[in-house]
């Protein structure tokens, strides 16, 4: 409607001038009609075309949004078991330019299920997974403040829940990254406030991928938007090195120290009165990705501190990309070697396949069976030694 206004006023301006000689004159040739009509329709798609190319500029300037929903049906026969409709993610992403060379991005989990985060009646609430700027001096060198994901291993910092081959992530990625060290059960995301410089370093001949890439982070090591509870700083230093294009081999190692606190919906593992409660974790990794073929990723992690905390993981997935289908295997085993019993200690193996219907929307079937040790089946689990779970979800993105 205001393209069609400015057009109006526009023609009218033109004409005016025309139609007022013509009041005090007889009209000119044929020709002359004719050039004025064309002189006027050049006008209106000038202005056209200039009021679309201001949109457009307006438009590029504002921040990106985008995100995705993953919903489907869980059911396993873990405990006493349980059927139910899930909503398992609904993430809420903005993507912006700053000035010329930094950006930020912005993104909101709104079903977090972060362990003390729910309301009374027990339903998730919202939760800011990401706020961090970025700025780009060089391939070699970009600096990141905020609250960001660490860089800990593939499917924490390289992989998304968007572009993971399986509905849920190892457990290297949920209980060595995603869960808080100082509380046993209390889950972050694998997000810390901090600043990290990472960059790309020896690019090959073709310059479409980098041999050498690093990451150097310095965070609180508590928890997502919450204020260190003592002055020590996570230290975490990660390469990445890929000797051809579809491979990569990658290690990470963080160390961090860790005050006695106590969380709401976790259990402290450092004693009361503790300041300084050393704490070590590193994973290492290859994987092999051809987007439209072969998909090979194996990882192995640890984590200790002192006493409280020893942890082993280990996952290896095989993919391949077939037109819309990719079906999928991974065998994922985890130890708590401090509680045994607990049912974190088993073998899993997991089978599937993904559907995409389109770049927005996509299918997931999966179905995993785990076999616990003598520990976990004995006390956490009634005896039975193994459990079943069934795991069908769509994404939808947006």
């Amino acid at each position: 409607m205001k393209r069609v206004f400015m057009s109006f006023v526009s023609a009218l301006l033109i004409s005016a001038p025309a139609l007022a000689a013509d009041e005090n004159a007889n009209m000119g040739p044929a020709e002359t009609n004719t050039a004025t009509e064309t002189a006027t329709t050049s006008t209106e798609k000038t202005t056209d075309e200039e009021n679309t190319s201001a949109l457009e500029k307006l438009i590029s300037k504002l921040p990106k949004l985008s995100g995705y929903l993953q919903t489907g049906w869980n059911y396993t026969t873990q405990g006493k078991g349980t059927s139910s409709f899930q909503a398992k993610r609904l993430r809420l992403i903005m993507d912006g330019q700053v000035m010329e060379n930094v950006t930020f991005r912005l993104q909101i989990e709104a079903f977090n299920g972060i362990g003390g985060s729910r309301n009374g009646n027990g339903q998730k609430n919202l939760q800011v997974m990401d706020a961090f700027a970025t700025a780009k001096l060089s391939d070699a060198l970009n600096i990141r403040a905020g609250q960001y994901y660490l860089p800990l291993g593939f499917e924490n910092y390289n992989i998304s829940p968007a572009t993971l081959e399986t509905v849920d992530f190892s457990n290297i990625c949920y209980r060595m990254v995603c869960r808080n060290p100082v509380s046993y059960n209390v889950v972050d995301y694998g997000r810390d406030l901090g600043v990290m410089v990472f960059g790309n370093l020896l690019p090959n001949a073709e310059k479409d991928f980098n041999y050498l890439s690093y990451y150097l982070s310095l965070t609180n090591g508590n928890m997502p938007m919450k204020d260190d509870n003592n002055k020590s700083k996570d230290i975490i230093t990660v390469l990445e090195f890929r000797p051809i294009k579809n491979l990569m081999f990658k290690g990470a190692y963080n160390w961090g120290e860790y005050a006695s606190e106590n969380i709401a919906g976790g259990n402290s593992l450092v004693p009361a009165g503790v300041k300084h409660q050393e704490m070590n974790r590193y994973i290492v990794g290859a994987w092999y990705n051809d987007p439209n073929g072969l998909n090979l990723r194996t990882e192995y992690g640890h984590i200790q501190a002192g006493s409280y905390v020893k942890e082993d993981g280990f996952y290896a997935l095989a993919a391949y990309t077939i037109g819309n289908w990719v079906p999928v295997v991974r065998y994922d085993m985890y130890r708590d070697k401090v509680n045994k019993a607990t049912l974190n200690n088993y073998d899993r193996i997991l089978g599937g396949f993904t559907y995409m219907f389109s770049k927005k929307l996509k299918i997931q079937a999966n179905y995993g069976y785990s076999m616990y040790t003598k520990e976990a089946k004995d006390f956490s689990n009634g005896g039975k030694k193994g459990s079943s779970q069934i795991q069908i979800m769509a994404m939808y993105k947006f």
